[in-house]
């Protein structure tokens, strides 16, 4: 065996036994998330699996297949429909029951004793990508939704919209692309299928390490909180177009007005974990009915509503003496911006420049 084989089964190995302990780790850990672990760990597991027993088939000579209490099962079409599950109930989608019914093509692959290269392994090895492709990108497109839908409570999102299961959900239509080319690689020559196969190594071993090094600081984003009807939920009867004058009345506005007013009084925004929850027990009101009304009063989300006073804050001190003795980024920081990447992201969607070219325009002016 040559030694460029030995690194490969070792990278095997690695991601196989890597996945069995990061899956362990997931089961026993305490988090508010465990429901959604336990698909996080089927995932990872069949990901172990498949990795751990082709590594043997392939690296051996014995005929292991012959013993299926061992080796007879296959968890190929268990795979996605266990990350699709975690990521659906991480998001805080209600779980329904008939979701399970994405794994009934994995259990009839292993309940029947199916010949190879069969009519029947033929169907369901199509069913792989006719099932997993699809789920990824409707997983894909649910998480973009949540996004937006976070928005409307939390002030900084850049923890907060779950890039890293975003990455995993490309990673893995990544692999899916090397596993599918990898095989007419093969045909049209021999080091190339090795150079697909590479790949696919270094993407599984990423997949395990990059679940294993986040998957335990995710959580639910949020819940709503249920309230009772109220004076302004009252008010806010519909969002149709038609409606929003008849809404937008004189009394919703003072509410909107004076919160407006003790959030740039007392500096609230400055806070730089500052959320909807928070702030709505902050100011003593439901928070249900703070959202509704950032949304309606201000035609904005609760992300850009209270960046928006960030930047004032941020265009006041760029005037003030601190202006000379901290660099733009503390200044930022000194405004309730939590990140450097939170803070130019928002500058520049309020204002249509970068905060450089801000200062320079200031500098200018004088």
């Amino acid at each position: 065996m040559l030694s460029g084989d030995f690194f490969l089964i070792f990278l095997d190995l690695l991601s196989g036994f890597s996945a069995i302990m990061i899956g362990l780790l997931f089961l026993t850990v305490k988090s508010k998330n465990q429901i959604a672990n336990i698909f996080l760990v089927l995932f990872l597991w069949c990901l172990a699996w498949l990795i751990l027993t082709d590594t043997y088939i392939n690296y051996t000579e014995e005929n292991v297949l012959s013993d299926p209490f061992i080796f007879g099962f296959d968890p190929v079409l268990l795979i996605i429909p266990s990350l699709f599950l975690y990521i659906i109930i991480t998001i805080n989608k209600s779980f329904n029951a008939w979701y399970l019914v994405l794994f009934i093509p994995g259990i009839l692959f292993n309940l029947f004793q199916i010949q190879e290269d069969s009519i029947l392994d033929i169907i369901f090895m199509l069913l792989f990508p006719i099932i997993n492709l699809p789920l990824m990108i409707i997983a894909y497109r649910i998480l973009i939704r949540h996004k937006k839908n976070a928005a409307n409570y939390y002030s900084e999102l850049e923890y907060k919209t779950l890039v890293w299961i975003k990455s995993i959900i490309i990673t893995v239509l990544i692999l899916h692309f090397f596993l599918f080319f990898s095989e007419f690689a093969e045909y049209l020559h021999g080091s190339l299928g090795d150079v697909f196969m590479f790949l696919e190594i270094l993407t599984t071993l990423f997949i395990v390490y990059w679940i294993g090094y986040n998957g335990f600081f995710q959580a639910q984003l949020f819940k709503e909180s249920s309230s009772k009807e109220s004076l302004i939920e009252e008010l806010i009867i519909s969002e149709t177009e038609a409606q929003k004058e008849i809404i937008l009345n004189n009394e919703l506005l003072e509410v909107f007005k004076e919160i407006e007013s003790r959030i740039r009084t007392e500096k609230l925004f400055k806070n730089s974990s500052l959320n909807l929850r928070n702030l709505a027990m902050g100011l003593e009101i439901k928070e249900k009915e703070l959202s509704k009304l950032i949304n309606q009063c201000s035609d904005t989300n609760f992300y850009q509503f209270i960046n928006r006073f960030r930047v004032d804050e941020f265009k006041n001190l760029l005037k003030s003496p601190k202006a000379k003795q901290m660099s733009i980024l503390g200044l930022a920081q000194e405004a309730g911006f939590s990140s450097k990447s939170t803070f130019y992201t928002a500058f520049k969607t309020l204002e249509g420049v970068t905060p450089k070219q801000y200062e320079l325009s200031l500098k200018k002016s004088e």
